[in-house]
């Protein structure tokens, strides 16, 4: 090449070019190979080189390179002090040579500069972050160039050195951020598995026991499960050892909250969107089906999705097929899915709220949550557990007295486990002392006396309790479980036959007044044989 060279707004431009490059990379190695051809592009140069050296062997190689072959840039290897490019990286200062040829220091590794009939000007300069340096960038003109030109070739190579240092550095400091972030999630995913393991979920009670049961059983298949309750019940819990159990245990579990979406965005949320396909959707993006690709999806609070939604879903629980908004080509996807909800489908069946055939879809393995109130055994063990990991968090050493926990025991629990948990932790962060008595509660959990029911109302005729007697008064704490799970089947009965005579006998009425669904009134009177009195004992 003859010895012309660029103007100064030349070195600015490549300045420029290779800045924006470096800052708007999303792949390094690709950018570091754009900005060589950018310098030999804007700044004439024959070749341009970037050498790393190794983190192990610190033997120094070319890892991007422009002008040399793949077998040239393979024989550049220097070891720490070797040659130009060693001594470049040993001293971190920039070396200028004039020709090669006349240069015994310079190696010629690559092999490509012995023959050549013109001077061949060769320029190393380091890649720094302070006084550290992470690399050497290189450069040759063929042709003879005057001192001011060798001047100004190093003095853009050494800010182009700065740019790729820093570059280099972010990148860095990115991949660490990157493997601190993996080593957490593996650590959260350890954490998560741990805790949603079915042997964790605290559940003593007969009735859990049952659910644990149908836990294990459903855990390996790929059957679309629907999860029955109250809020508060631990649907989103079971869900989780549902998917830790089974075979999709690696896999993303992908939750939505089909509430706490508007309609105009649930669709789009599900299923993802097309860029462009409504106001606001700048972007492609995927749905939440897509991202649970392998796994599982819970849909939360099924019963709260639109009509016009409930058929792209039903298409979704058939074939696992779907297409995104705005976007006609079908999208094939493996997904479990769950569902959570404490709406009764039933009715909204019947009011034409919820599609028949949707219904059962989802309803292919139903399970159903107890409240809390229907598992009274459990509350002392749930009270334990989270004593323990409130006073660890708020560094508190609080615990329940006798009375407290009675009165636990006796309330009805309308908010169920997620409000037992917030009442403890209430508790431990506001106590003023190391024990909780009764009267530091709230007042609900204290005026809702077990005892003050049954003494106001007669005991239904299948009471064991004699002709015009009250009903037996709480075991004391001296008395075996037995004598307590006696006093709180009969508690339970009591206030039923309460709340039936008050709603004369209407089963609908009787469930709106106890919190409960109609199915389990209906449960509760067989269990304990009440029977409308203006029943006809023919039928």
């Amino acid at each position: 090449m003859n010895d012309y060279r660029f103007p100064a707004s030349a070195d600015l431009a490549a300045i420029h070019e290779v800045g924006k490059l470096l800052t708007s990379a999303q792949n390094l190695d690709r950018a570091l190979g754009t900005t060589l051809r950018t310098l030999q592009s804007l700044l004439g140069f024959d070749r341009a080189a970037l050498l790393m050296p190794d983190v192990t062997t610190r033997e120094i190689g070319m890892v991007a390179s422009v002008g040399y072959s793949r077998e040239e840039a393979e024989r550049a290897h220097y070891v720490w002090g070797e040659g130009i490019v060693g001594k470049t990286m040993k001293t971190g200062s920039p070396i200028v040579i004039p020709d090669v040829r006349k240069e015994p220091m310079f190696l010629d590794k690559t092999g490509i500069h012995a023959d050549s009939e013109e001077p061949v000007a060769y320029l190393s300069v380091p890649i720094k972050i302070g006084n550290e340096v992470l690399g050497i960038l290189t450069a040759t003109r063929i042709g003879r160039l005057g001192t001011q030109a060798l001047e100004s070739d190093t003095r853009t190579l050494v800010v182009v050195g700065c740019l790729i240092g820093q570059a280099l550095k972010l990148n860095a400091a990115f991949e660490r951020l990157q493997e601190e972030f993996q080593r957490q999630r593996q650590e959260f995913e350890k954490t998560i598995r741990k805790t949603y393991r079915i042997e964790n979920i605290i559940g003593q009670s007969k009735r859990m026991q049952e659910v644990f049961a149908s836990v294990v059983s459903v855990a390996a298949s790929r059957a679309t499960v629907l999860l029955r309750g109250e809020s508060g019940t631990g649907k989103e819990m079971i869900a989780r050892a549902i998917h830790l159990a089974g075979k999709r245990a690696e896999r993303p579990m992908i939750t939505v909250n089909c509430a706490a979406l508007p309609e105009t965005l649930l669709e789009s949320e599900l299923f993802g969107h097309k860029k462009g396909a409504f106001t606001g959707a700048v972007e492609e993006r995927k749905g939440r089906f897509e991202e649970a690709g392998g796994g599982t999806i819970f849909l939360d609070e099924i019963g709260d999705i639109p009509l016009s939604t409930q058929v792209k879903l039903l298409r979704v629980l058939q074939d696992r097929k779907f297409e995104r908004l705005g976007e006609n080509r079908t999208i094939a996807v493996d997904v479990r899915i769950i569902a959570a909800t404490n709406a009764d489908l039933e009715k909204m069946v019947e009011d034409g709220k919820f599609r028949e055939d949707l219904y059962y879809r989802l309803n292919v393995i139903p399970l159903f949550l107890p409240p809390l109130r229907d598992r009274r055994e459990d509350i002392v063990p749930l009270l334990d557990h989270f004593v323990e990991r409130y006073n660890r968090e708020h560094g508190k050493s609080i615990s329940f007295s006798a009375d407290a926990v009675e009165l636990l025991i006796e309330y009805r629990w309308p908010g169920n486990v997620r409000e037992l948990e917030n009442l403890v932790e209430r508790t431990v962060v506001m106590a003023k002392s190391h024990i909780v008595q009764g009267h530091d509660l709230p007042r609900g959990v204290r005026t809702y006396r077990a005892g003050t029911i049954l003494t106001t109302i007669a005991p239904p005729p299948e009471s064991t309790a004699g002709p015009g007697q009250p009903a037996a008064a709480p075991p004391s704490n001296g008395q075996p479980a037995a004598s307590r799970a006696e006093y709180l089947k009969n508690m339970e009965r009591d206030e039923l036959h309460r709340a039936l005579e008050n709603a004369g006998w209407v089963i609908a009425r009787a469930a709106k007044l106890l919190g409960w669904t109609p199915r389990q009134v209906g449960y509760k009177m067989k269990k304990y044989a009440l029977v409308s009195p203006w029943k006809n004992p023919a039928e």
